[in-house]
């Protein structure tokens, strides 16, 4: 998979929060992917693990979007630095800098991501 193909993969991943578009999303991931958001808490583990976390934010009520302000790729890993905003329930939205670092797996799927805060939670 080239380097622009890996990009692509990541901006459309970035580009599916604002549309709430779950299943566009979930077909990037590998069966066994490794989610942590943000890291150091536990992980999500599964294709299927991650369709249901996906589905209770959307139904949630969260808005979110995610702007690449830069996507470096090096060999099978990439990271994102990110501004997130995000609210919910007609709160005003907050925004942040995040950066999320993925591996890619031999078909091109992501198999790992990482996402760091500038302002994780307590």
């Amino acid at each position: 998979m080239s380097n622009q193909a890996k990009t692509a993969a990541i901006e459309t991943f970035l580009a599916s929060y604002k549309v709430k578009d779950v299943a566009t999303r979930i077909a990037l991931f590998a069966d066994d992917i490794s989610f942590e958001d943000p890291v150091s808490t536990p992980p999500l583990v599964g294709k299927a693990a991650m369709n249901e976390y996906f589905v209770a934010t959307v139904a949630s009520g969260w808005d979110i979007e995610l702007v690449p302000q830069k996507i470096m790729v090096n060999g099978d890993e990439a990271v994102s630095i990110t501004q997130a905003t995000a609210g919910v329930a007609g709160n005003p939205p907050v925004t942040s800098t995040i950066v999320q670092i993925f591996v890619f797996n031999e078909a091109g799927k992501f198999k790992a991501l990482r996402v760091f805060m500038d302002t994780p939670p307590a």
